[in-house]
């Protein structure tokens, strides 16, 4: 298949694990392609813990000089916080995405990077220079460090904002073994993934090592690499939107007929 060929998914079945609100745009862009989705998430996104203390730090956002969007699952939680928000600084976000949800929110135009993590966040211009800068970094509780811990040494005065908690989803085994049972599976974060192997025990574990899996980054693979023994190498999404996840399957599925 050529590189200018469309994603060609005929005949294969999909276990989609995003949070429901992130899932419906992949999944038409996977059915699009010719996959049946199954969708059914594998952490549920809940409120954060002190509701009080995300207001005022959206508060405190908006004179901040710089605000960071780390997922679309914040720019919900603080638009149920706040709906009326007026932020002054610099908007960036991690991935488009991200970034459509935080200029709809905001009004405003908001940047990515080329590369749709951490990483490339910190590549970009706008923040490698921050010494003394106001950060305010709209995100989840827990997760990765390196965003927070790379500004604080770069000097910024950085303010995490935390809008949103993840929580393992319960998944019935009868609806585990229908799952297990698909061609591939998307997972988007470590959490997720151990998460993923913790259900997947004794004799599931040897029907997860059989689906091809679609990963969000390098952590995801090379964690997934350590605890599980693929019988296909996982691949990574490039670019973190639904025709990424799309084009990730696709290298590692052969169209219907080959």
């Amino acid at each position: 298949m050529s590189s200018a060929s469309p994603p060609d998914l005929s005949g294969a079945t999909v276990w989609l694990t995003r949070p429901i609100a992130g899932a419906e745009s992949w999944r038409r862009a996977f059915e699009a392609a010719g996959a049946e989705v199954l969708i059914e998430p594998l952490l549920v996104i809940e409120a954060p813990e002190d509701e009080p203390a995300a207001r005022a730090g959206l508060a405190r956002a908006e004179t901040a000089d710089i605000v960071i969007a780390t997922s679309a699952n914040a720019i919900a939680g603080a638009a149920r916080l706040c709906p009326r928000w007026t932020p002054t600084g610099q908007l960036l976000a991690v991935g488009d995405a991200t970034a459509a949800a935080l200029a709809d929110y905001s009004g405003r135009a908001v940047a990515t990077p080329a590369r749709s993590d951490s990483e490339g966040l910190l590549a970009m211009p706008a923040l490698r220079d921050v010494a003394g800068c106001r950060v305010a970094l709209l995100a989840g509780q827990g997760g990765r460090e390196a965003l927070t811990e790379a500004l604080t040494t770069r000097g910024a005065q950085l303010d995490k904002i935390v809008l949103y908690r993840r929580v393992a989803a319960r998944i019935e085994r009868a609806r585990l073994e229908r799952l297990l049972a698909a061609d591939a599976v998307v997972v988007t974060s470590v959490e997720a993934w151990r998460h993923l192997l913790a259900l997947a025990e004794g004799p599931e574990r040897a029907r997860l090592a059989r689906l091809r899996l679609v990963a969000a980054s390098r952590r995801v693979v090379q964690q997934a690499g350590y605890d599980v023994d693929w019988a296909i190498a996982p691949v990574v999404i490039e670019r973190m939107d639904a025709a990424g996840a799309v084009a990730a399957l696709d290298r590692v599925w052969p169209a219907r007929g080959q």
